[in-house]
């Protein structure tokens, strides 16, 4: 759905835009025709109204130094300002849109526009209906989704790894809970025995505290003894883990400020590689008009007054041309070496064009090592932190257990000490009771911290099960967003021929032309898409070819040709490719508006089928038209007369 209010008029003012001096015209929702002949400023006006949606650049009229467009939607403002300086034309301002790309190849659908031009010089179409789509942006995502994909992946078997224990522990679990049921018994029956027993109760129970006591400190040094080793290997293993890091960190120089560079680098080329594309285009578009000019025999512009015709017979490149910028005389020979010239610069252009291409291919290239290697960079950073923030902690730890196993050999042979000065009890059956129950009571402990620990990791696992699920469902979620950018490009193909081939069988039909059966594109595979080879594998991209068949005064259908089209139907296959990429790229939400220009090859009554066509696509459809065919448009159309386009 567009952003803007499309049932309300729209106001368009231009100052010193191409031959205008000063206009002011309202769009009306629907259709707005500009009534007029040829030189009466409608072509100015919608190169101006082109301008200030966003497109291309308005010329500035060549005797003012400023010049200006403003448009007026609802309570919303955009305008352009163009301003020459020394020699060179800058423009500043806020436009309706920044994609320049929609405006010029499906808005503003004039005389030079890309899609019109591309069918004229039988170029590929393809590259016009699929050229707004940021294939870069394509490659990233899916690049970034297939790091992700993997991490997932490697998390996932990890996860699968340890949950193949489960089993393990939960047949232990219910081993340890058996013994530990067992113990108490044989504990409880101990107890019992040493109750019979007729000996002095308190010195008898300071023996068996006592007794107990040492198992407790035999068993926390042995506890403790194992903390300390296992501390230690840990810290070997980190220290050895930090060695290797630093080595690591040491050998990785990229900075940020030279992925900034390189950023900085590539935006330029890229830039400059639209520019060289568009000076291309517009350079073409000049070097074919002027071979149909200086080829066209029968030109108004040939033959002025006072020039001997038996002269130009005899030598046709001395015949005077008539300049159609400056309106001078000018012989064909000046003007086919002009044109050689052009040529030459284009091929220059075109040169130049490859060039900067490749090199963007080696920026982007080398963006992508200087990102990873800033990425591990960091990473390495970080891991060192961690490493000896870990270091420390366990380092005050080691010394801690260290003191604590000092203090419990103190207590332990405190307590052995206490132990043997009670012979009396000792070389009795008593105290071997004593010493077995003192025995359970160690046994007893150990089992308790070996099922605690059981439970532990079996709460992990479940834990891990779940994050498991919650890994799967991102895991499907990346697989579909994966398939959808690989097949996006494909998917806009086909929607684009789609329509393309919808849209022509219909305005065919509408148009009646003669003996056109059917105009439509088929799509010639070429290699998928693939980021890993920047794009196409093999570079080779899918082509739209364009298939015309006729039919024979007996009914019969052959396949035709694009260079045997007419001018008229060329121009209506043109503007279908347009209006194709106007639809599929939904850019009647960006600028629900459409510029016509340019259709003298049409008849008046096509023009105003086509016109009535288009109008239910668009919500504000401006159409330049000779007054004859202005005539032919039905009722519900608004007319500007060309008098009112300057004031």
């Amino acid at each position: 759905m567009s952003q803007f209010d499309t049932e309300q008029p729209v106001t368009v003012y231009a100052e010193n835009v191409g031959g205008l001096s000063e206009s002011e015209v309202t769009l009306r929702p629907g259709v707005t025709v500009l009534r007029g002949r040829n030189a009466t400023g409608r072509t100015s006006f919608l190169e101006g109204l082109t301008g200030v949606l966003g497109g291309s650049r308005p010329a500035l009229k060549g005797d003012a130094e400023e010049g200006h467009i403003q448009l007026e939607w609802g309570d919303a403002i955009y305008d352009q300002h163009l301003e020459r300086k020394n020699g060179t034309v800058r423009t500043s301002g806020r436009t309706v849109t920044e994609r320049s790309d929609l405006v010029d190849l499906f808005v503003s659908l004039t005389e030079s526009n890309p899609a019109r031009r591309a069918v004229v010089r039988d170029d590929d179409l393809r590259d016009i209906i699929m050229r707004p789509v940021d294939t870069d942006a394509i490659q990233r995502r899916i690049e970034e989704l297939q790091s992700e994909r993997n991490r997932i992946g490697q998390r996932l078997r990890s996860i699968d790894d340890e949950l193949d224990r489960r089993t393990s522990l939960a047949s232990r679990r219910t081993s340890v809970e058996d013994e530990l049921d067992e113990l108490d018994d044989r504990i409880a029956e101990l107890r019992e025995q040493l109750a019979e027993y007729d000996a002095d109760p308190e010195e008898a129970e300071q023996v068996e505290e006592a007794l107990k006591s040492v198992e407790e400190r035999k068993q926390e040094l042995e506890s403790i003894g194992n903390r300390i080793r296992t501390s230690e290997d840990t810290l070997e293993a980190l220290r050895d883990e930090r060695a290797e890091l630093r080595t690591e960190r040491n050998s990785v120089e990229t900075s940020e400020e030279e992925l900034a560079r390189t950023e900085t680098k590539l935006s330029e080329l890229t830039s400059r590689k639209r520019s060289l594309a568009t000076s291309i285009n517009d350079l073409s578009a000049i070097v074919e008009f002027n071979e149909e000019l200086a080829s066209d025999t029968d030109s108004e512009f040939l033959h002025p007054d006072g020039v001997d015709s038996t002269v130009t017979k005899l030598n046709p490149m001395s015949e005077s041309v008539q300049c159609w910028t400056c309106g001078g005389q000018v012989d064909r020979d000046q003007i086919s070496n002009r044109l050689d010239e052009l040529r030459s610069v284009i091929e220059e252009k075109r040169a130049e064009r490859t060039d900067v291409q490749s090199r963007i291919e080696d920026l982007r290239e080398n963006q992508k090592q200087l990102r990873d290697e800033i990425e591990r960079r960091d990473e390495l950073d970080r891991r060192l932190d961690e490493i000896s923030t870990e270091i420390a902690r366990r380092e005050r730890k080691l010394e801690s257990l260290r003191d604590r196993r000092n203090e419990t050999r103190q207590q332990l042979s405190s307590l052995e000490e206490f132990v043997s000065e009670r012979d009396a009890l000792r070389d009795g059956e008593l105290i071997d009771r004593y010493q077995r129950l003192s025995e359970l009571e160690y046994e007893r402990g150990q089992l308790e911290e070996e099922l605690s620990s059981v439970r532990e990791e079996i709460a992990e696992l479940d834990r891990l099960a779940d994050e498991r699920e919650q890994l799967r469902a991102q895991q499907d979620e990346i697989r579909e967003e994966l398939k959808g950018q690989r097949t996006q490009i494909r998917d806009l193909e086909e929607r684009a021929i789609e329509a393309f081939n919808e849209h022509m069988d219909e305005i065919l039909e509408v148009l009646g032309y003669r003996n056109v059966a059917r105009i439509w594109i088929e799509r010639k595979a070429g290699t998928e898409f693939d980021s890993s080879h920047g794009g196409y594998r093999g570079g080779s991209a899918t082509r739209f070819e364009l298939h015309i068949v006729r039919e024979s005064d007996r009914g019969v259908g052959y396949e035709d040709t694009v260079s045997n089209l007419s001018e008229s139907e060329r121009e209506v296959v043109g503007l279908i490719i347009a209006l194709a990429g106007y639809l599929v790229h939904n850019v009647y939400e960006v600028v629900p508006m459409m510029l016509l220009d340019s259709l003298e090859a049409v008849d008046a009554d096509r023009i105003a089928d086509l016109v009535e066509y288009f109008r239910e696509y668009t919500s504000y459809l401006t159409v330049a038209l000779l007054p004859e065919d202005a005539d032919a448009l039905g009722d519900g159309c608004t007319h500007v007369p060309a008098e009112d386009l300057t004031s």
